[in-house]
This record gives C-alpha cells, sequence and structure tokens, in this order.
C-alpha cells in the first residue's frame, strides 16, 4: 500500500496506543494494527480505526464516527466486534476495537469461486445462524438506562462478516447502523446495492431489524451460489427488481445440495419486511434445522477456514479492500455518494501458522499408468510377435511336441554304442519315419463380446402433451398431485401431463391447501402458497 501525502500526519502513537502497521486503507478513514502499552510490558493487540485528518474536521464523519463508537460500546456479544475505547489525539479521532484475526466472508466467497470449492450446507447454516444470534443481541439491545436502542445495522454484506481461526463469525461495522441514539435525515439511503432491502432502497424512514434479514439472506445465496444474489448493478434496475420479489425467486430455484436452503431464503426475501421471520432469533432456529449434527457443526466450520486459507496461501493473496461508510466516490451526476466503496474493515485477515497448522495445497495422489489386465494383454501380444518372426526368419525349425519332450526326459532307453564312422550307400538307407507335425501356438483370438439386450420400446410420450410444474410454500409442505405424493416443497419443474390436475400441499402443523390447476402443453404452472398470510405469494 503506497502512502497517502496525508499518512505523514497520523502519529506513530495515539494516546497509550503504539500503531504497528496499517492494515488497511480507505477514502475517510485507516485500520491500524496497534499495541496497548500497559505496565510489565502487558501490550495486548488492538485495532484501530483512524479518520484522516484531512476530513477529521467534516461534521458528518463525525458523526457517523461517534455513532459507531457509542452504539458499539453497548453491545456485548461474541458474534458482534467489541468496541474498547474511543478517543481524540489531537485532531486525530480514533476508535479502539478488538483485534479479529481471520478471513472476512467476501474473501472466502471469492476464492471458493475462483478454485471451483463449493461450500457445504452446513458451513453456510452455521455462520448464519451464528450471525443471527450476534444481529438478534444487536436488535434487542438496551442502553444503560433500561431504554430500547432500537438498532439496525443496515449494511450487513460478506465484507463485514469475518470468520476467525476459531470458527467464530462476527459481525463488523456498525458505522450507519439505525438507532435512537442516532439522528439523521429523512428520505436518505443508506446500505449497500445488492445487499439492502426494498424498504432501505425506497429511502423508508421505516427501517427495522427486519432489514438486517433481507441482507443476510443475500450473503447467504452468494455463499451457496459462490455468485451475488443481483448481479445488476443499475440502482434503478435493482429496485426494480426488489419490487417484484425477485430476490425470493431466484431463491426458489437452489437446487442440488443447497435445495433446503431455498425456502428459508425465500421467507427473508420478501419484498414486504412482516412476511419475513419475526425476529433474528426465529430464523436462527430456521437455520439450525439445516445442520445434520450440530456438535460437529464447529469442526466443519473450522475444516471449511483451514481450506480457505490454503487457498489463499497458493495464491499469495493480498489483505482484502471492502466497502465502507467511509468512503466517499463522486458519481456521474456529479454528488457524493459516501457509501459506495473505500474503508477496509477487514481488521484481521492476516496468516498466523503457529495457529492453523496446514501444508500447502494437497499434492494428487500418484496415477497408475498400467493396470494388471493391460500387462497381462502385453505380454500376449509379445509372445505372438515373437513366434511370428521364429516363423518367418527361421523356417525348417521345428518345434517338438509335448510328447516327444516329456517322453526323451523321463525313458531315456539304452545307452548309445560308439561304432567306426563308415559311408553310408545310399541303397541302403532307411527310409525316413515321418514325423509329426510341429506344435503350433495359435493366435490369440479376439474376445466375442456379447450384443446388448435388446432394448425395451417404451411409448414416447409426445412432447407436446408434457407440462411443468413448480410449488413452493412458506413453511415447507408435502405435495400430492393427483393422490400421488411427489415429494416436498420446492418443488421445481415437475413433469406432469397436460390437462387439469388437483395439487394439496399439507404443512407439518397439519394446515393443507389444495387447488386445481389447468396446464396446456409445454407450459410451466408456478405457485407459491404461504400458510401465514394464507394468500398465494406468486401465481
Amino acid at each position: 500500500m503506497q502512502p497517502s501525502s496525508h499518512e505523514s500526519e497520523i502519529p506513530e502513537r495515539l494516546g497509550r496506543y503504539r500503531l504497528v502497521r496499517c492494515i488497511s486503507s480507505g477514502g475517510m478513514a485507516r485500520v491500524y494494527e496497534a499495541r496497548r502499552e500497559s505496565l510489565a510490558g502487558v501490550s495486548p493487540k488492538v485495532a484501530i480505526k483512524v479518520i484522516l485528518p484531512e476530513h477529521a474536521e467534516d461534521g458528518t464523519f463525525q458523526q457517523l464516527f461517534v455513532n459507531e463508537a457509542r452504539i458499539g460500546s453497548q453491545l456485548q456479544h461474541q458474534n458482534l466486534v467489541q468496541i474498547q475505547d474511543f478517543d481524540r489525539a489531537g485532531k486525530v479521532f480514533f476508535l479502539v476495537m478488538e483485534f479479529v484475526e481471520g478471513i472476512t466472508l467476501r474473501k472466502a466467497a471469492s476464492l471458493c469461486r475462483r478454485h471451483g470449492v463449493p461450500i457445504p450446507l452446513a458451513v453456510i447454516a452455521e455462520m448464519g445462524r451464528q450471525v443471527c444470534e450476534g444481529l438478534h443481541a444487536a436488535h434487542t439491545a438496551r442502553s444503560e438506562g433500561g431504554a430500547d436502542l432500537e438498532l439496525v445495522h443496515r449494511d450487513i454484506k460478506p465484507s463485514n462478516l469475518i470468520l476467525s481461526p476459531q470458527g467464530v463469525v462476527k459481525v463488523l461495522d456498525f458505522g450507519i447502523s439505525k438507532a435512537l441514539v442516532a439522528a439523521e435525515h429523512a428520505g436518505t439511503v443508506k446500505g449497500t446495492w445488492g445487499y439492502m432491502s426494498p424498504e432501505q432502497a425506497a429511502a423508508d424512514d421505516q427501517v427495522w431489524h427486519a432489514a438486517d434479514q433481507y441482507g443476510l439472506a443475500a450473503v447467504l445465496y452468494e455463499l451457496a451460489m459462490l455468485q451475488p444474489l443481483y448481479t445488476e448493478r443499475e440502482p434503478r434496475a435493482l429496485v426494480h427488481l426488489m419490487q417484484d420479489d425477485e430476490g425470493a425467486r431466484r431463491a426458489a430455484r437452489l437446487s442440488g445440495p443447497h435445495a433446503e436452503l431455498g425456502p428459508l431464503l425465500m421467507r427473508a426475501l420478501q419484498r414486504d419486511p412482516h412476511a419475513r421471520y419475526p425476529h433474528c432469533a426465529s430464523m436462527a432456529m430456521g437455520l439450525a434445522q439445516l445442520i445434520r449434527e450440530p456438535i460437529a457443526a464447529r469442526d466443519q466450520l473450522l475444516r471449511f477456514y483451514a481450506t480457505v486459507l490454503a487457498l489463499e496461501r497458493s495464491q499469495g493473496a493480498a489483505v482484502e479492500r471492502s466497502s465502507s461508510t467511509f468512503s466517499r466516490a463522486e458519481l456521474s451526476k456529479g454528488t457524493m455518494d459516501p457509501y459506495s466503496a473505500g474503508l477496509p474493515v477487514a481488521v484481521g485477515n492476516e496468516r498466523h501458522p503457529h495457529q492453523v497448522t496446514i501444508d500447502e495445497r494437497p499434492k494428487p495422489a500418484p496415477q497408475r499408468y498400467w493396470s494388471t489386465g493391460a500387462l497381462a494383454w502385453m505380454g500376449v501380444g509379445i509372445l505372438v510377435v515373437a513366434f511370428v518372426s521364429i516363423k518367418l526368419f527361421w523356417p525348417d525349425t521345428e518345434v517338438a511336441t509335448v510328447p516327444e519332450v516329456r517322453s526323451s526326459v523321463l525313458n531315456p532307453g539304452p545307452e548309445p554304442v560308439e561304432q567306426p564312422l563308415s559311408p553310408v550307400e545310399p541303397e541302403n538307407v532307411a527310409p525316413e519315419k515321418p514325423r509329426p507335425p510341429a506344435v503350433l501356438i495359435p493366435d490369440p483370438q479376439p474376445l466375442v463380446i456379447p450384443a446388448d439386450p435388446k432394448p425395451v420400446k417404451v411409448a414416447a410420450q409426445p412432447k407436446g402433451e408434457l407440462s411443468l410444474l413448480t410449488v413452493s410454500s412458506l413453511p415447507k409442505a408435502t405435495i400430492s398431485v393427483d393422490g400421488k405424493s411427489v415429494g416436498q416443497t420446492p418443488l421445481y419443474q415437475y413433469s406432469l401431463r397436460s390437462g387439469s390436475h388437483k395439487v394439496v400441499l399439507t404443512a407439518a402443523d397439519g394446515r393443507s391447501k389444495s387447488f386445481s390447476l389447468s396446464v396446456s402443453p409445454g407450459e410451466e404452472a408456478r405457485r407459491i402458497w404461504h400458510f401465514e398470510k394464507e394468500e398465494w405469494v406468486e401465481r
């Protein structure tokens, strides 16, 4: 990182804190690793966020900074980054936080997408459950006087969630949090496009904790699909998609190993905040039901962290930057948007081999180039080539039969008598006895593979008579079509004959919904039933 012209104005010490190194930097603030010096050489590691001197007198950012410090100091939960101190040294405002070593979920999703590593459902559910518990603690926090803070984070996104080496997910950056202690102008859009809720995009003053559920659901969808929920970038297009409940529709299409996550995300991504979960604790219970072995969930999370850490080391990844509330970017119209990109909030993201020991990328297992069958056929081929060569180049060579060899060895006969050599007349030569034919090694016969059995003729269904049915519900329910059970919701593109059909949805608590539908050839019928509201979400 190249130091800016103003970085020299940041002192090496801020009160009792000694700055060690700059972790990340943005347009309005910078995050340092620091040591709090105490007696007897005790110097715990902390993270210090500093407003740059050139913006120290900006009233808007001062208020945001004070807001983050005031709110964060009243939150005490293992899934929330703890605020330890807030002070000013000269013109420099600084916020002291716990130093979180780990990898943000933005970095984890990016590495998994780049290397084609899917994230298991249990890992996604466990991380989401922990975030829900942290958010529920923030939503229900009270001031020292006992009054409800009515706190809403409003900026839940992958770069504001960090996974520690101990398998704990923490929520970062309460810079744009909405609370009773923070006054703000009405009609202000605050958040990050692609993760903010529809009510935030509409600059609604009545933004409550359901907005954080929407952002978390967008994050969980991105971890499952390894791509953002909304790939569109234009704010107007995003507003239109959110008003049409496109987020819930995309979640309904989740299939494969993450299909069970679809109904849960559908509810959290509803356009109407009252149609979402009543609170984050209820959403956490739904995520916990997706974890088959709750006791082993933390071990799975630790293994996932080790995998991501190995991927990061293999490519020498640098400390990432993320968007924040303290950066200012110029838009096309010349306006200033303080929430587009800039301040990195990953206040750890550092590799420590002494805490997590893992080798480099796993080496592939040695491949077996020759199988036993291949070696056997090679030997037979060598023998055949050798025999053919002998017959071609030495045609008079005779091969003794097996009986001859066995007889000469086992019955040698009488000892031969030596006689002087004498010429033999041709007429006295006895006729030569015919010799048995030589034993020839037959050429290997080709393998005869029996022909495949004749395929069973099945009456082909005319393509024009088939139709598709996609059904989902909130909550999950069993589905029967024309009296036949076909599984549970969500049911995606189920093939059936065109015409009229009767469908019955039965929830776990006994509630049922029966309806009839008529589908034309080649048509796909789509239905989503909401048991709580007793109405169709999509038809």
